[in-house]
Formats: C-alpha cells, sequence, structure tokens
C-alpha cells in the first residue's frame, strides 16, 4: 500500500513482515527512512519516528506525514514525538 501525503513523502506499509513488526518505508526527495512500528497487546499500532534523530524541521514535517497516512488508513496508532509524548487517535490521551 502506498500514500502520497504531506509534502512529498510516499509511504509504504507492509503489515506483519515479522510476526507483530511491520515495515513501514518513507521516502522523500530520494531519500528513504525505516520508521520503526509495532502493533501492541492494547490494539494500536505503535510508531517511534523520533527514534530516526532527525533534525527539528524534518522530524516536524514527517510526523505530519505519518499523521496524514495514519488517520487515512484506519488504524488505531500512538504516534511518538518522544520516548515519553505521543499523539494518538484511540481517545485514550
Amino acid at each position: 500500500m502506498e500514500y502520497k501525503t504531506h509534502n512529498g513523502w510516499t509511504i509504504e506499509f507492509r503489515k506483519n513482515v515479522h510476526m507483530y513488526f511491520h515495515s513501514l518505508k518513507v521516502v522523500k526527495d530520494g531519500r528513504t527512512l525505516d520508521v520503526p512500528c509495532e502493533d501492541t497487546p492494547y490494539d494500536f499500532v505503535a510508531i517511534w519516528p523520533y527514534q530516526l534523530h532527525l533534525n527539528a524541521a524534518e522530524s516536524l514535517d514527517l510526523l505530519e506525514g505519518l499523521r496524514d497516512w495514519a488517520n487515512q488508513s484506519g488504524m488505531k496508532y500512538r504516534l511518538y514525538k518522544t520516548r515519553e509524548n505521543y499523539e494518538t487517535n484511540d481517545g485514550l490521551r
């Protein structure tokens, strides 16, 4: 599955490439990043782009693209901005 999202990010998501881990690849301007993500026992997908150690502008841009993609996908998610700070669409935060 591929989506074109905010500011030209192309996002490819493949579910369960290894047990509960997913492949989440993002591409922009010829640069490909693998964003860590997996299913959780609490029925949402945890997405950790902060682990990519991007600069502030890149991080905000990627968060916007991932947010658009996750909302389009219809899945429950937690998008981690930092280790403790996340946004979610599951109504629990």
